[in-house]
């Protein structure tokens, strides 16, 4: 069962409150975890129309209520920007304030976090914690980052080896990525690569969720060019899986169109693939496009542009006066006159472009 669904049944439950009041006071005549079920139903959109500004209201006011699931979730709210703009250090301080309501399974999201961070000692004292805890996730994890030398001289590769093999063995999706992808890279693990590889198709296929979606990307990208019709034909059925992440599917549907269509059929498909895409996927999409075909990129630009109103003229994948005028007034309207004056083909200003055109609801 897929996340949303999870909270659809969850929200489905909930008859103590109107679906339309969905204030704070209202909340209040809810139990805990009905109140977080609501909260999250709002940041998705279930059964009611998606408001992750009110989302984020109802998780915070559940959170200052002492609630270490909400103060977990709210941080996580924070360090993405759901209904909030992102704030990693007020993420950091819902994080600490759930692990000291007691949630050890928080520190593993934490020391991510402070990783990110570069604040490797710290990171590697939460999971030491969580380990002996019992977190098999935090254990996982700190096997990974031992074994990469996240750690730094605190690093401890032959012990990460270890314990990335026997989580790989158990079928740690997380795990079994990084000991596949560094096999592929010449590393040595007491595995067998063919076993671990179909043993991930497994999980992938037989789980729709989120440990199969993570799956399916992790072998994608380990399969990234290669085109025997055997791999081709995985790649499709990975592509689909629905629990892949929009930004996975749309670049790896990218990739595989590239590897089995000429020039002229990549075109129009690039155009689908990104039109598709959504918001927060639109510039990645756009931005792999540029560089797989510059022709294939003009194209696709050419489609955006004239749905934005914008005149192009004929879509012709030729970057021509009439493309490079429409692109000249799209930067004045959206103000990133800056941005583009260093050339319409420069990767920073293709991501510029990219980034206002998915702010731009297209008209046709």
């Amino acid at each position: 069962m897929t996340r949303r669904q999870l909270f659809a049944l969850s929200f489905a439950a909930l008859t103590a409150t109107p679906l339309a009041d969905t204030s704070v006071f209202a909340m209040q005549a809810l139990t805990e975890k009905e109140r977080y079920a609501k909260a999250e139903a709002l940041r998705f959109g279930i059964e009611m129309p998606q408001d992750t500004a009110a989302a984020f209201q109802e998780m915070q006011a559940l959170a200052k209520d002492g609630n270490a699931r909400a103060q977990a979730r709210l941080a996580y709210y924070h360090l993405k920007g759901i209904g909030t703009s992102v704030d990693p250090d007020a993420a950091a301080l819902w994080y600490q304030a759930a692990i000291e309501a007691g949630r050890d399974n928080v520190r593993t999201s934490y020391a991510k976090l402070l990783m990110s961070q570069g604040q490797t000692a710290e990171a590697l004292t939460q999971l030491n914690v969580a380990s002996e805890a019992g977190i098999e996730k935090a254990q996982a994890l700190r096997a990974e980052y031992h074994y990469l030398g996240r750690f730094a001289e605190a690093s401890d590769k032959p012990f990460g080896r270890a314990e990335l093999t026997r989580f790989a063995q158990a079928g740690d999706v997380a795990s079994m990525k990084v000991v596949l992808s560094a096999m592929q890279q010449g590393a040595e693990f007491d595995v067998d690569p063919d076993v671990l590889t179909a043993q991930m198709l497994d999980v992938a296929r037989q789980d729709s969720g989120k440990a199969g979606g993570k799956a399916a990307e992790a072998l994608l990208r380990l399969w990234r060019g290669q085109d025997d019709a055997q791999t081709l034909a995985l790649r499709a059925e990975l592509v689909a899986h629905a629990a892949l992440r929009g930004r996975a599917r749309a670049e790896e549907g990218l990739l595989l169109a590239y590897d089995t269509h000429d020039a002229r059929a990549f075109r129009p498909l690039a155009q689908q693939i990104v039109s598709e895409a959504s918001d927060a996927d639109y510039e990645r999409a756009l931005y792999v496009v540029s560089r797989l075909d510059k022709n294939a990129f003009v194209h696709v630009l050419q489609e955006e542009l004239r749905t934005r109103g914008y005149r192009v003229g004929p879509t012709t994948g030729i970057f021509n006066t009439r493309t490079m005028r429409a692109v000249v007034w799209f930067c004045q309207d959206t103000g990133i006159q800056a941005e583009c004056r260093l050339g319409p083909l420069r990767a920073k200003v293709i991501k510029a472009i990219a980034g206002e055109l998915a702010k731009m609801t297209p008209s046709a």
